[in-house]
């Protein structure tokens, strides 16, 4: 459940909530509200989920980008071998052999380069949201938990208010 759907439960849950006749103040269901808070902090490591996907698609991007190396190296390998069954060019293909291997090589090491740029800006902007929406949900926490506390104290204060005056009454 995302984040937002959660906290709209909250928001319900508060506009489902029965006002009390002296001061306006509310009563909401305890257990529903902590049971909502409560998968508002679950729903946070969906952004860890996020992160640990887009380390799997690094190590995927550099497998994927190892292999075609190996497969470049390998065609390459075929192309010297092949040439070098041909005695007439043997020296020019050993020298486009080696070339190619080189060129492999430094394609294949720019294609991880880029990989891992790309990998690391995608968990670095992961890491970033992921502690923006933790904090943004911590914050939202605290503000509904004081606004509790200010309706509960004003709850506890009605209450003592109607007990002074049932008293006075006696």
């Amino acid at each position: 459940m995302e984040i937002l759907d959660l906290i709209d439960s909250l928001e319900e849950l508060v506009i489902q909530a029965r006002r009390l006749p002296v001061g306006g103040n509310l009563v909401v269901d305890r257990k529903r509200m902590l049971d909502v808070i409560d998968q508002m902090r679950l729903s946070v490591p969906a952004d860890m989920r996020q992160a640990q996907q887009i380390l799997e698609m690094r190590d995927q991007v550099l497998t994927d980008a190892h292999e075609k190396a190996q497969e470049t190296v390998a065609r390459a390998e075929e192309e010297r071998a092949r040439r070098v069954e041909e005695n007439s060019i043997l020296r020019e293909a050993q020298e486009r052999s080696r070339q190619m291997l080189m060129d492999t090589e430094a394609r294949a090491r720019q294609t991880i380069a880029e990989a891992d740029a790309t990998a690391a800006a995608h968990l670095s902007e992961a890491a970033e949201a992921a502690t923006r929406q933790l904090d943004d949900a911590d914050q939202y926490a605290l503000e509904v938990l004081h606004r509790l506390e200010n309706q509960l104290q004003a709850f506890l204060e009605s209450i003592r208010m109607s007990i002074g005056s049932l008293q006075e009454k006696r």
